[in-house]
């Protein structure tokens, strides 16, 4: 059951107004075209952190308790990305998650057994 804001809040996003796209500011276009670049570039700067670690099998200052939430982030973000049809969110939060789900494998295998 509802109390009639649902109604106000679909009527108030009907009439909100939206940029064209792309947008005719050349500037904004160039600026859509370059989040895509860095959609993929931003998420590999942990592709180093994921090579040392497979290479040297050292995880001892890794916690499986900081990069196991953040993939779980980034699968959320990556939901919202394609609920929201925002494929920028949803390509770079996808990069970033495999690169965090790779450091959450290494402290899995490498990790000391008891």
């Amino acid at each position: 059951m509802t109390n009639g804001m649902h109604h106000l809040s679909v009527r108030r996003r009907m009439y909100k107004n939206t940029e064209e796209f792309p947008h005719p500011d050349s500037f904004k276009r160039r600026l859509d075209k370059a989040m895509y670049i860095i959609g993929v570039i931003g998420p590999l700067a942990l592709l180093p952190q994921v090579i040392e670690v497979f290479v040297s099998h050292d995880v001892s200052s890794l916690s499986i308790w900081t990069w196991l939430p953040l993939g779980i982030i980034n699968v959320i973000w990556m939901l919202y990305g394609w609920l929201h049809k925002e494929n920028v969110v949803l390509l770079a939060n996808a990069i970033t998650a495999v690169m965090n789900f790779a450091v959450v494998t290494a402290i899995i295998l490498f990790g000391a057994h008891p």
